[in-house]
């Protein structure tokens, strides 16, 4: 390992995590590296997958806070001169936003993450709608139950928490009873105009580097429980979705990866219905059409290196796997 950089990933047991480690092993950039992992749970998958794997304080507990869960990675990073600092887990995000500065002046690690501002428009759905209108960019009719107005929406509407993920909550109301109901079960709700049909769903992978946008990738997509599991790309996708991400991107700054998941409505024009400000889940899958986001920034950030892309037109299907993990001796 000597003579190698490491690199940390937090959540080797998410998607997330998992995603952005698998994303190294398969790059040109793997024998340089040497990966660290954290996560709140021992022997998760990626765990096997680095050379070491610490443990998180458990923050979801009472007697944890924000700065001991700071403090104890901190404290590792600088131990083992980690360069950079992947964000695998969501809550994560808002907690490292807020230290990023303190842990980049107390090291020399970059940490992965956008700013809070950045963070707190992407967890928020309703703070979305609103930061997509007033910058006079594409989005969907959207209110809070307090704000509905029935003639200014027509059914099939959506119901879905104002934070959440994985399309947990979202609920699909064609009357104003299903409507109602809806809203008095849907934690902290937002009521949405339902957008296309999933024929016209993308979820869409972005670079932001330096004030720049530097990559964009469209990729239509299918859910099986809340998760992408069939993915396509083509060269072909209108060009009306890149130069929106462009808008947005420009106005929005997210720093390195992020994810955005849109719908064309029945006017052909892109929405955009979330953002998550993060690597996602299908990081890895877009990896496998050409486009290894975690390589890039990687590349730009420690070797100073801009690398381009060569996408590949096709399908991606997500399936179960396993891991063996032979019997120690020791």
């Amino acid at each position: 390992m000597e003579n190698k950089i490491n690199i940390g990933i937090t959540g080797t047991g998410s998607l997330i995590g998992q995603a952005v480690i698998k994303s190294i092993l398969r790059s040109n950039v793997n024998e340089k590296l040497n990966l660290i992992g954290f996560d709140y749970f021992d022997k998760t998958v990626g765990s096997f997958w680095c050379s070491s794997n610490f443990i998180l304080p458990d923050i979801l507990k009472n007697e944890v806070t924000e700065k001991d869960l700071v403090n104890y990675i901190l404290e590792i990073i600088i131990i083992h001169d980690i360069k950079l600092l992947f964000i695998g887990v969501d809550f994560e995000l808002p907690i490292f936003a807020k230290y990023k500065e303190q842990i980049e002046q107390k090291s020399s690690c970059k940490v992965m993450v956008s700013s809070s501002s950045v963070i707190e428009i992407a967890n928020d759905k309703y703070l979305t709608y609103q930061f997509l209108k007033d910058n006079h960019l594409n989005y969907p009719q959207s209110c809070l139950p307090q704000e509905y107005n029935s003639s200014e929406f027509k059914f099939p509407l959506i119901v879905k928490p104002r934070k959440g993920a994985r399309s947990v909550g979202v609920n699909l109301v064609k009357d104003s009873d299903e409507l109602q109901k809806a809203v008095e079960t849907v934690k902290e709700p937002v009521i949405q105009e339902h957008l296309g049909s999933m024929e016209s769903e993308y979820t869409c992978g972005t670079i932001f580097l330096d004030n720049e946008l530097k990559h964009i990738i469209p990729l239509k997509r299918y859910l099986k429980q809340g998760n992408t599991y069939i993915s396509y790309f083509e060269k072909s996708f209108p060009d009306l979705i890149y130069n929106y991400l462009k808008d947005v991107c420009a106005i929005l700054k997210p720093f390195g990866a992020c994810n955005f998941q849109l719908r064309i409505d029945e006017n052909g024009l892109p929405k955009i219905f979330e953002i998550n400000s993060r690597h996602s889940g299908t990081t890895y899958i877009r990896s496998l059409f050409g486009y290894n986001e975690v390589e890039y920034i990687i590349n730009y950030i420690l070797f100073n290196k801009e690398i381009k892309f060569n996408l590949k037109e096709g399908t991606v299907v997500r399936y179960y796997d396993e891991f063996f993990i032979p019997k120690s001796n020791s």
